[in-house]
């Protein structure tokens, strides 16, 4: 099965962020179940990986924290994507996952971490225009929550985009 490692931003929050998000012509904006951060994407993997995962959150010793979304980006592979402001505790957060996980034999590829919500994709090359009126609608706004658990999903991707199922959840305390 196809999974990864995600922090889900509460549904109001979630709400919040999609309502900001302009309708534009040739871009399949996400749902807002869909929002999320991904920590570690694991690709294809057997069940077995909740045994992995659950081991190395039941390590983990880690304090809920601060998180605020700001400011838009993009990717050359047609993503628009909501930032990270300050996101230095998550990237030992992934680093610390990455390493666990390896340590417990799991493979998967390695990418360089950079953390983002995904707002909107586009099969086509993006335009100045598309990033622009997201960056207008977003201009000035913040979004915060609590990092207060972490989940392993699973996704099936479909025609219409991927469906995303939460197999486990870890707090965080």
């Amino acid at each position: 099965m196809r999974t990864f490692i995600s922090i889900d931003p509460p549904a109001a929050v979630r709400h919040s962020i999609r309502r900001c998000c302009p309708q534009l012509k040739d871009l399949r904006l996400m749902t807002a179940e869909q929002l999320h951060l991904t920590l570690l994407f694991l690709g294809k993997q057997p069940h077995t990986i909740r045994d992995s995962v659950n081991r190395v959150f039941g390590e983990l010793t880690q304090e809920p924290f601060k998180i605020c979304l700001r400011g838009i980006g993009q990717f050359r592979s047609g993503v628009i994507w909501l930032g990270v402001d300050s996101p230095e505790p998550l990237r030992q957060l992934q680093q610390h996952l990455s390493t666990a996980l390896q340590r417990q034999g799991v493979q998967f590829e390695q990418h360089n971490f950079h953390p983002h919500l995904t707002l909107a994709r586009s099969h086509k090359p993006l335009t100045q225009t598309q990033v622009s009126r997201f960056s207008e609608a977003f201009y000035d706004k913040e979004f915060n929550f609590t990092l207060s658990s972490v989940l392993l999903k699973k996704s099936k991707l479909h025609s219409t985009g991927a469906v995303h199922t939460t197999l486990d959840e870890w707090s965080l305390e």
